[in-house]
Order: C-alpha cells, then structure tokens, then sequence
C-alpha cells in the first residue's frame, strides 16, 4: 500500500509555488537589478518599513497606471509594488485578479468605498477605491512588509495619542 502511494504521488505533475508577478516582476524574488533592466527606475528613498530602497517606475505599458512604485527589502529583493490607477477600473482589475488569486475579502457597496484582498503564496492584492476619489490603488505586497506596515502604523498612532493626551 505504502508502495502504491508513493508511487501516486510520484507521477503526479509538480506545481512550482510562486508569489505574483505584476508587470513581470516576481515578488520576494525579483532584484533592483532586474527591475532596472526592465524598465526606467527613479530612486525615491529608504522605506521606513523595509529598511530596503525605494523607486518609481516608468515605461510600463498597462492601461490607466499613473503611478507605480515597488519597495525592497535590504537584501535587496522586491517586497511590493504599489500602483495607482483611475478608479474606473476597479471592477476590471478584480474580475481579473479574481480569476488567478483567491479572493479573501471584498466590499463593493452602490455608493461608497470599494476595497477587495486576494491572497497568492506569501502576497496580499489589495484594491482600495476611495468614494470621494477619482483614483484607486492596487498593491501587492509581501505578508512580512504588510504585517511591519500595520505593526509600525499602530504603534505611530498610540504615542500621537499619548501626546495629544499629555497636552489635555
């Protein structure tokens, strides 16, 4: 039995696992090098969250995009690439993420703010289009950053709140 088993398991086609790669870059494995190969990359600082450089992209060519950024790690691997695009195309980009990511959590109301997080290997997708805006943002982001993200945001905002306490 143990045999037979095996044996299944053996001749049964092997996925490779791999995170998201918008605009052909993978997450957590592509380089800045890679990046600057790709396309033009304009060096914008230090994430905060990563420790890792931070650029602007330009020449890619995705209907809409206004804005896209990617973050890196301080090993230099790319941990997020943040996008902004109009609004207008939210449910296009979600019917398309949808039919390759698995949707964790939507919320499209008839009137009011549109969000969406799909899941893929170590990455979040969210879409988040804000009711008052024009403009939506669709990122992808490594598990670890997000999760430094929220840690570091939480923390910010409980000693703004002690100060604004100790001012009372």
């Amino acid at each position: 039995m143990k045999k037979i088993v095996i044996a299944a398991l053996l001749s049964m086609p092997m996925v490779a696992i791999a995170d998201p790669s918008p605009f052909g870059l993978e997450i957590g494995k592509a380089t800045i090098k890679d990046v600057k190969a790709k396309y033009s990359a304009q060096k914008t600082g230090i994430n905060k969250y990563s420790g890792g450089e931070m650029y602007d992209l330009s020449g890619i060519d995705f209907d809409g995009l206004q804005k896209a950024t990617v973050i890196f790690s301080t090993d230099g691997k790319l941990l997020a690439v943040l996008t902004t695009l109009p609004k207008s195309k939210f449910d296009s980009l979600l019917s398309g993420l949808s039919n390759k990511y698995q949707l964790v959590s939507k919320n499209i109301p008839f009137v009011g703010n549109k969000s969406a997080k799909l899941v893929d290997g170590n990455t979040e997708i969210t879409l988040d289009a804000p009711h008052m805006s024009f403009q939506m943002e669709m990122n992808y982001s490594n598990k670890d950053l997000w999760k430094s993200y929220k840690a570091q945001s939480n923390k910010e905002q409980e000693q703004k709140k002690k100060s604004e306490h100790s001012q009372l």
